[in-house]
């Protein structure tokens, strides 16, 4: 079996990050490298993340813990910890999210039989209790590079692709955003994402998402015109199909349960 290499980037964390660490434990694939950077927390978050790599350290799991001196970023802290990974596998998991304990394996295997170099699943919305999710977010059964970029149809806790091949992909170190644009390099680079339409990771729903989704206005269209290199007007335009694949299409996938 291959290393998967799990990036967890932390940030004021502790409430979340045992379960989150505990849904990699709970994975029924070996060998896991587990990636955490802490980005200058408040918190507790560094401290946890030590003590809980110590008591959890055993065959075919390894830690690497890090922190920043300053707060940086996601994308920052996602690339500091994708420049520590030995795996042949990448992918990623937020301090706050979860994974469902079949998730590595069911991706590999689909990429083994397949062929393929990237994959993706769907994944259960929740808010308080990720036992009773408010939705699930479906997927496409392939994803190409050009209807990824139209919209982020891949949540990045859901995301795994073959190092081995298509090399580490740089994180921008753009605040936000800067997930779908590394997966944009990824299917650049690795071909179409074969699509998991089970759920096979839990997506913890934050406080301020209205003022969130107005503030990632301006970080969608940074991803065409600083991310791609786009002109001004060209990235006006993707931004129109942006928001009509989104609202016509994306939130169509969404399943209210």
């Amino acid at each position: 079996m291959d290393l998967v290499s799990v990036i967890v980037p932390v940030y004021n964390s502790a409430a979340t990050l045992k379960d989150t660490l505990d849904s990699i434990l709970a994975q029924n694939y070996r060998p896991i490298e587990i990636i955490v950077v802490d980005d200058c927390s408040n918190d507790n978050s560094h401290a946890f993340a030590k003590a809980y790599s110590q008591q959890h350290h055993k065959q075919n799991i390894n830690f690497v813990i890090q922190r920043n001196e300053e707060n940086m970023g996601a994308g920052y802290t996602r690339n500091k910890a994708l420049g520590l990974s030995t795996g042949r596998y990448i992918a990623f998991l937020d301090a706050d999210d979860l994974w469902r304990p079949y998730k590595l394996n069911t991706q590999i295997e689909a990429m083994n039989s397949s062929g393929r170099k990237v994959c993706y699943s769907a994944y259960e919305i929740f808010k308080d209790d990720s036992n009773n999710p408010v939705a699930v977010q479906q997927v496409f059964s392939e994803l190409t590079f050009n209807k990824l970029h139209n919209t982020n149809y891949l949540g990045n806790l859901t995301g795994i692709y073959d190092a081995s091949v298509i090399g580490k992909i740089s994180i921008s170190s753009m605040r936000k955003r800067q997930d779908w644009a590394m997966w944009l390099d990824v299917l650049k680079k690795g071909g179409p994402a074969i699509g998991i339409q089970e759920p096979l990771a839990s997506y913890r729903l934050g406080a301020g998402l209205s003022a969130s989704k107005i503030d990632l206005i301006k970080y969608n269209f940074a991803v065409y015109r600083s991310h791609l290199g786009y002109g001004f007007l060209k990235s006006c335009w993707c931004m129109v199909q942006f928001f009509y694949e989104q609202f016509f299409v994306k939130n169509t996938m969404k399943k209210r349960l």
